[in-house]
């Protein structure tokens, strides 16, 4: 098949690597992840159709705060690691008061931080639930649908769109990024993430490392290969940052201790019918809060070494 990213017809590549569900245990199936040799992208070959990759994603993929101690820490512990986040797109807008789209934005987190900020905030994400929470915690609109390409935003709408580990889960990423491109004014900035397969983790773990979260992450990117991609789609890129508190050193700790991730863990508690004893549930939250802090040393090596397991990229449109 030809590659999803920089579209030359893959003949011969690198070995395959052979990856499952690990993470939320959706299917039993195997999934084969091919290699590009000109842009170094990994990619489940054959793609899956739509429906079939809806059926990969569980109920409550994303974060839901809900009553308790234990969610109210973690909330806050989310807040404080989206620091890294809202610094990056001011930086990249320059100033508050602009008109800014999350894509993918979930129960829209990192939006309630940027309207605190004084943007006109609006997200979009496939799931209704977590759009419902998102207004009525933080007031945020977000439109609900399974295609970016189909949200009906009018043209040069926004100021700055953000895609946080977006790519990685979509079939067309060139037909993601020209819509991004026509929604965007002149001049408008993308602030673009996704895990980075030129990473020490992903060389450690391969199939199993968190960051390829096999089925979901139909499409896995080389630092060169998103950089490409974005280039590509009529995109001047302004920088790339390697490291950030959220992503990186939580990455390796689930690649390392799958059982204890805390998202995948309520999934599949939750498709269980099982509710987890409240002394058991915060032993395991400190056991991963301890594996993330140990982690850090590592993340913030392999990041320094232009090798992180994120890359989040900052490009304006030409």
């Amino acid at each position: 098949m030809n590659c999803p990213v920089c579209r030359t017809l893959v003949a011969a590549g690198p070995p395959p690597l052979v990856g499952h569900d690990v993470l939320f245990e959706t299917t039993a199936r195997s999934f084969q992840i091919a290699g590009c040799p000109a842009c170094g992208c990994r990619f489940i070959d054959p793609l899956p159709a739509d429906e079939e990759l809806e059926s990969f994603y569980p109920t409550r993929y994303w974060w839901k705060p809900s009553p308790g101690l234990l969610k109210s820490l973690e909330g806050a512990y989310r807040k404080l690691a989206l620091r890294g986040h809202v610094a990056f797109i001011e930086r990249a807008a320059s100033s508050a008061g602009l008109r800014l789209l999350d894509v993918g934005c979930g129960s829209a987190t990192l939006l309630g931080l940027m309207k605190q900020r004084g943007f006109t905030v609006r997200g979009f994400d496939s799931s209704a639930e977590a759009a419902q929470i998102a207004l009525e915690v933080d007031g945020v609109e977000v439109t609900v649908g399974s295609r970016l390409q189909d949200a009906g935003f009018d043209d040069s709408s926004f100021d700055v769109i953000t895609l946080f580990h977006v790519m990685e889960h979509v079939t067309d990423p060139h037909g993601v990024l020209a819509e991004v491109r026509r929604m965007l004014r002149p001049g408008g900035k993308l602030v673009l993430q996704v895990p980075n397969i030129d990473s020490w983790q992903f060389r450690l773990f391969g199939a199993r490392w968190y960051g390829l979260d096999v089925p979901r992450h139909v499409v896995n990117y080389s630092s060169a290969a998103i950089l490409r991609l974005i280039e590509s789609a009529g995109f001047k890129v302004v920088r790339a940052r390697h490291f950030n508190l959220r992503d990186n050193a939580p990455a390796l700790a689930s690649s390392l201790f799958p059982s204890l991730d805390p998202v995948s863990r309520g999934v599949r508690l939750h498709r269980r019918g099982r509710t987890e004893p409240v002394v058991l549930a915060w032993g395991r939250h400190v056991l991963y809060l301890g594996a993330v802090l140990a982690a850090y040393p590592f993340a913030i090596a392999e990041a320094a070494a232009g090798n992180g397991a994120t890359i989040m990229i900052e490009a304006k449109r030409s």
